[in-house]
Parts: C-alpha cells; sequence; structure tokens
C-alpha cells in the first residue's frame, strides 16, 4: 500500500511538473502580493472609491482557478502559446480527483491573500477607527459642526505646547460663539493630540462635518500659525491660511483666524452660522485660570480636583466678581465627596456659600446652578436638584457637567428612557467624554446590555488607556458580567498608575472582595482610608467587609461616628441610610426585633423613584422580619409593596441580576422554592457571582438544603477558586519576572 501510495504521488507530481502548473501558479502568486503591496500604498496617497481597491482584490482571487485552468490545459513556448499534450502521467480517476483538488487549493491561495490584504494594517488599528467600527452609539454629525485638534508644536524645541494648545483652544471658545455652529467639546477633541488617524475617522469619532487641524512654530519673536479646515466626508480642505505675526499680538491672531474660519463656515454651510464675534471676557487671567482649573477638574482624581480648586481661586484673585469660579469652587467641594476626601455633609456645606455667592452675581449662571443640582442631589432634595440642573441646561445648552449630572439623576432613580435621552445630546457636543461614556455604559447595562456596555468603554480605552475612569468602569462592568478575572486585571492595572487613587483603591478592593479575599481586600481599603480617612466609598466597602468578617461591634461604631449624635439634623437619605446600616448589623447579628425596627425607619416610597436597590432590600427584608416575629399582615404589606416597586423597575426596563435576586427573595417569601432557586439561576446566568451574600443573606435559608441550590452555590464556588487560582499564577508570573 505504501508503495502505491509513493508511486501515485510521484506521477502528480510529474503530471503537474510536465504542465508547468506549480511553476505558474507560484509566479501568479508573487505577481499578485506585489499588487497588493502596491495597491495598499496607493490607497493610502489616493482618494479613490471604496469599491475600486475590493473590485481588484475579487478579479484577483478568481485569477487563481483560472491561471490553474490555463496552466493545465496550454503551455508558453519559444515557438508561442501550445496545448499541453493529452497523455497523461495519471489514470482518468486520478486525473479527475487531481483537477479537483487543484482547483480548490488553488481557490483557497486567493482567498488566503485575500484575508492577507485585508489585515495589512490591523497589526497597527488606529485607536479611533477601531472605536467608530465598534461604537455603541449611533449618531449623525450635524451638518454645521466642527472639531478643533490641539496644534502641532513645530518649534525648533518642541518647547511652545503650552502656547500651541492655548492658540487651539483659544479658537475653539471664540467659534463656540458662532451662532448656528456646532462645536466638540475640547475633553473631545483634544484627544486627539499628534493623532496618526485619518481625519476623516477622527472627525467621524468626534461626531462632526469639519475638523480644524494646524501647526505653530516660533523663530525669535515671531510666530507663525497655519490652519486648515478639512472636509470629514471626503478629506479634501474647505480652507487654509498662513499667519506670520508678531509673539506680542496672540490674541489678535486667535481673533483672526476664528474669524476667517468662522467665514469659510458661514460659505461652506450655505448661511447656517453667523461669523464669530471678537469679544472676550472682561478679564482675561481670571477667565484663562477658570479654563485650566476646568481642565484639571475633569481628570476627577483628588489630586487634580485639588489643584483645579486653586485655578479657580486664581481666578478669583484676578477677578472676584467672576461667577463662574464660585460655581467651580462649589462643585468641586461636592466632587471631593466622590473622589476625595470629603465628608458628603462638610462638602455641600463648604459649597451652598460658593453657590449662592455665584448666584448673586449671575442669577442666569448655568454654571452656578448646575453646582447648585449637584450639591442637592448630594443631599437626597432630587426634585429640586433636577429643577435647577434642567434651568442650567435651558441657560446654557452646551454646558456639559449640567447633563452628566442630570443623566445621574434620572439613572438614580431609574427613568432609563430620559437618561438615554440626555446622555445622546451631550454625547452629540462631547463625544469621546469619559464620564458621559461611563453613564451611557451604565444605562445599557441596567437594561441588560453588559456586552454593549462593555464593548463601549473598552473602545474608548483604546484612545484613552490611562484613564482611570475607565479603567474602573470597565472593571466593574466585567466583575459584574461574571468576567472575574479580567474584572481584577483591570482594577489592578487602575490601581498601578495610580495607587493614592482611592477610586482605584476602592475599585481592586471590590474585585479582591468580589473574588472572596477578604485579607488582600481589607488591606486595601486600610492602605486608602490612610490616605482619605472620610471618603464615602471607600467607608462603605469597609462596612460591607465588617459584616462580612463578623465584625459587628467595629461595624456599628465606624456607623455612629460617621453620621454623628444628633440623627434629626441630617437630611432625610442620611438618616434613612443610617438606619439601614444599622439594620444590617442587627440582622447579622440575629437580632431580629432590632433590625426591624432600624429597617422600618429606613423605608420610604418616593414616587419619583421608580428604582431604588436599597429600598427593595429594606421592603424585602422588613417582610421577612415581620413574618418571623408572627405579624402576617404586616408583612403582607412590605410584600406587597415590594412586588410592586419591583415591577415599576421591570416596566422601566430595567433588567440587571440584582432584579433576579430579588424576585427570588419574594419567591422565598411565598414560599415557592423552586421558582426561588430559578430566580438565582437566571441571576447567575447574567453574570451574578457573589458568594459572600449567599452566605450571609439569611433569608436564603429555605434554599439552602435544595440540590438545584447546592449545585448554584458549588458552581459559583469552583468559579472564583479557578479565578484565584489564575490570578496567584499572574501574580506569582509577574514576580519572577521582575527578581529576573
Amino acid at each position: 500500500m505504501g508503495e502505491e501510495r509513493h508511486s501515485f504521488f510521484a506521477a502528480v507530481m510529474g503530471e503537474l511538473s510536465r504542465r508547468k502548473v506549480l511553476k505558474t501558479i507560484g509566479g501568479y502568486a508573487v505577481g499578485v502580493f506585489v499588487v497588493l503591496q502596491v495597491m495598499d500604498a496607493v490607497v493610502e496617497l489616493m482618494p479613490l472609491p471604496g469599491w475600486v481597491p475590493t473590485a481588484i482584490v475579487a478579479a484577483l482571487i478568481l485569477g487563481f482557478p483560472i491561471v490553474f485552468l490555463l496552466a493545465w490545459r496550454f503551455d508558453i513556448t519559444g515557438h508561442g502559446v501550445e496545448q499541453t499534450s493529452d497523455e497523461s502521467l495519471l489514470a482518468p480517476a486520478q486525473t479527475f480527483a487531481l483537477f479537483s483538488i487543484m482547483l480548490f487549493a488553488t481557490g483557497g491561495l486567493g482567498y488566503g491573500f485575500y484575508q492577507y490584504y485585508m489585515t495589512l494594517d490591523t497589526g497597527d488599528t488606529p485607536a479611533a477607527t477601531t472605536f467608530i467600527e465598534n461604537d455603541a452609539r449611533s449618531f449623525t454629525a450635524p451638518e454645521n459642526s466642527i472639531a478643533v485638534l490641539p496644534f502641532t508644536d513645530l518649534s525648533e524645541n518642541r518647547d511652545q505646547g503650552h502656547l500651541s494648545d492655548g492658540m487651539a483652544e483659544e479658537i475653539l471658545n471664540l467659534l463656540a460663539q458662532v451662532d448656528g455652529l456646532h462645536v466638540a467639546a475640547r475633553t473631545s477633541s483634544f484627544a486627539f493630540r499628534e493623532p496618526e488617524e485619518d481625519i476623516r475617522q477622527i472627525g467621524r469619532a468626534l461626531n462632526v462635518s469639519t475638523v480644524l487641524e494646524g501647526s505653530l512654530r516660533t523663530s525669535g519673536n515671531r510666530i507663525r500659525l497655519t490652519a486648515q479646515l478639512i472636509n470629514v466626508e471626503d478629506g479634501y480642505h474647505i480652507w487654509s491660511q498662513n499667519f506670520d505675526r508678531e509673539l506680542t499680538d496672540v490674541f489678535a491672531l486667535q481673533d483672526e483666524v476664528a474669524s476667517m474660519i468662522a467665514a469659510a463656515l458661514v460659505e461652506s454651510f450655505d448661511g447656517l452660522v453667523e461669523e464669530a464675534p471678537t469679544t472676550r471676557p472682561q478679564n482675561i487671567e481670571a477667565y484663562g485660570a477658570y479654563k485650566e482649573g476646568r481642565e484639571l477638574w475633569w481628570r476627577r482624581t483628588p489630586a487634580d480636583l485639588e489643584l483645579a480648586i486653586q485655578r479657580f481661586g486664581e481666578a478669583l484673585d484676578h477677578d472676584p466678581l467672576y461667577a463662574p469660579a464660585y460655581a467651580a469652587l462649589a462643585d468641586s467641594f461636592v466632587l471631593l465627596a466622590l473622589y476625595g476626601d470629603l465628608n458628603p455633609m462638610r462638602a455641600v456645606d463648604r459649597a451652598m456659600p460658593m453657590i449662592e455667592k455665584a448666584l448673586a452675581l449671575d442669577p442666569e449662571s448655568a454654571e452656578a446652578l448646575a453646582a447648585l443640582g449637584l450639591a442637592r442631589m448630594e443631599i437626597g432634595q432630587q426634585d429640586s436638584a433636577e429643577s435647577a440642573l434642567r434651568k442650567a441646561i435651558k441657560l446654557d445648552d452646551v454646558y456639559v457637567p449640567a447633563r452628566l449630572w442630570l443623566s445621574n439623576l434620572l439613572g438614580a432613580t431609574g427613568r432609563l428612557e430620559e437618561q438615554t435621552v440626555i446622555l445622546q445630546e451631550a454625547m452629540v457636543i462631547d463625544p469621546l467624554n469619559e464620564l458621559l461614556a461611563i453613564n451611557y455604559a451604565d444605562n445599557l447595562s441596567s437594561q441588560g446590555e453588559v456586552e454593549a456596555a462593555r464593548e463601549l468603554i473598552n473602545d474608548l480605552l483604546l484612545i484613552k488607556r490611562d484613564s482611570l475612569q475607565l479603567l474602573r468602569s470597565a472593571s466593574l462592568l466585567d466583575l459584574h458580567a461574571g468576567e472575574l478575572v479580567r474584572g481584577w486585571q483591570l482594577a489592578r492595572q487602575a490601581y498601578d498608575l495610580s495607587p493614592e487613587t482611592p477610586s482605584a483603591v476602592y475599585g481592586l478592593s471590590k474585585a479582591w472582595l468580589e473574588l472572596g479575599d477578604l485579607e488582600r481586600s481589607e488591606a486595601l481599603l486600610l492602605e486608602g482610608l490612610a490616605l482619605a480617612e472620610e471618603n464615602n466609598e471607600l467607608n462603605n466597602q469597609y462596612f460591607q467587609l465588617l459584616l462580612l468578617d463578623g465584625r459587628l461591634e467595629e461595624a456599628e461604631s465606624r456607623v455612629r461616628d460617621a453620621f454623628g449624635d444628633d440623627l434629626d439634623a441630617l437630611p432625610d437619605n442620611f438618616r434613612r441610610y443610617y438606619h439601614h446600616q444599622m439594620g444590617l448589623i442587627h440582622l447579622v447579628g440575629e437580632n431580629l426585633p432590632m433590625a426591624l425596627v432600624e429597617f422600618e425607619q429606613a423605608i420610604r416610597l418616593s414616587p419619583s423613584k421608580v428604582f431604588d436597590g436599597d429600598q427593595l432590600f429594606a421592603l424585602t427584608t422588613a417582610a421577612f422580619l415581620h413574618g418571623a416575629i408572627g405579624d402576617a399582615s404586616l408583612a403582607e404589606q412590605r410584600l406587597t409593596e415590594a412586588v410592586a416597586a419591583l415591577q415599576r423597575a421591570r416596566d422601566v426596563g430595567i433588567d440587571t441580576p440584582d432584579v433576579y435576586y430579588t424576585q427570588s427573595i419574594i419567591d422565598i417569601l411565598r414560599n415557592d422554592f423552586e421558582t426561588a432557586v430559578a430566580s438565582l439561576q437566571a441571576a447567575y446566568d447574567r453574570g451574578w457571582r457573589q458568594l459572600w451574600l449567599i452566605d450571609l443573606d439569611g433569608r436564603l435559608d429555605p434554599l439552602r438544603s435544595l440540590p438545584a441550590f447546592i449545585e448554584l452555590k458549588s458552581n459559583i464556588e469552583g468559579e472564583l477558586q479557578a479565578a484565584r487560582t489564575e490570578i496567584e499564577g499572574r501574580m506569582l508570573s509577574q514576580l519572577s519576572g521582575v527578581r529576573q
């Protein structure tokens, strides 16, 4: 048999050689490779229609089997093209088999070249291109819209970055005053510093129809500015100009460039916009310090917020009547309660005088009204917060922070459709804003679209790879989706970038807690609290850890210290949260009567709040506790309220694992244990892996002997153990690499 195969193989090779098939196909393949290389270079240089390269590649693919057929039948000799002799070295059946195999093989070779061409650039895909292709949002760029990219510093020593950035930013600010012109926000457009991406791709990422780019170089006291306005649709220049001026005349140059661009836009947009005004803020120094502060302010780290506060103070030194700077100080104090080391009540106490001062100076200050809305939201005054934020948007519809905070409020109250509208409007203004994207991802996740949410954040990370906020968001989304190892990796990446930032400490601590490693989680929390002892997020996480570890006296002491002795002086939402935490302490300590007293004081149903996870927990727990002490009537009342609240959440589209966990508790309270396990399984299928909650929640006790529950818990335990093992291996590998 082996000799027969060898004989057949020799005959095949002899026949292919006689007909010069392999030689011909090899030559054709080399030619195709050269053509593809040349075409790739040409496409980069020439704006060819998209169908031209595709048509060429398709023709080359079809050429492989055609070349095979021609090579099989004809031969090129010194006397011209001649038909190949029909005398075959193979039997007819063997010839047919070989013919079929070679035909498919050459077709496959052609397809392989097609795949090669399509992936010529994938080794270094531009971040913006990837973001556009994968973006979960879908917007249409306004026709009368522009993005101003940071200008390139071409000075000899590359030391004029502050001047080139300032020039681009001032032009952006002046264009923002043009009636009828939509200008992409700085936080988005300045993400493309010295971009390698095609301008058309950048324009699509920024959701604009035109892009302004430019460069700046200095020589002595002279400055040369080159600016060009580009149409995003086709990549062609609408307008370009060089400016040579004295450095002493920078502001006049900014005005001149902005006015010429506006004039070009007036013509390009058929009169839909008017030329930019040349008026400036009364105090340039105050305005400049304020803008610098806002740039720092968007980064949201405690250090940057503190620096921003300094800049806002400098603005007021230059102009004590500058209302936006007072508003900026106010919202910075509130943000320090979220991201830094400031108690929420003290933060609001410090913010309110600044807000009042700003409103006294300018009753229609959008910045001041937005800060007022943020402060009121922090102390639970949702209705008045919404009123202030909507008024701020009405006064200045491109002031993004007002839309950001209104979206926070709408998301927190479960009004997802309204939140979607607000966020999409804001992302037209500032399409690459990290905080808007995070809110939008939370919106998607709340509606059960977890993969779309993860895709959105991960794609934006391609552009802003070192964003702590994006890394934290991506980590939390992965943890909630059951992707434990990747969730930990992202949290660790954020922590390694900034181990002194409370949000980064919190993220890694939470990852370890979800993995069941309380020791590592606590070590991080203590490290974070040493840096920011009043940080609300770290304190709440530490309270949860103390409950899990059974250290109830320590937990109670921390709660009492945090809220103080005068509970009546606290805002309503703070007071209810105090009772909620005390209820948890008594519940874990199995002091059911005291737990019931506390949870009843934590309940306050609000018709304006469509979804409230803490209220659902309090309602179902109160129903459980009333039943445990024998009060069936009150148990049924609270259970009915919980069912109605959960249904309202589902009616507005909320579809999270927590919804299914709450449903399982309701099923238990109705003595429908099999359905309860099925509800827990539905939560698991959506990413829920909180083993600590299974162990801690006494309401699950009726399920613990059921085989389906035992299997579900075993699956979670196995996944957590596998994730910890993999992470330990990665950590050891990294440590080994460092030692080497």
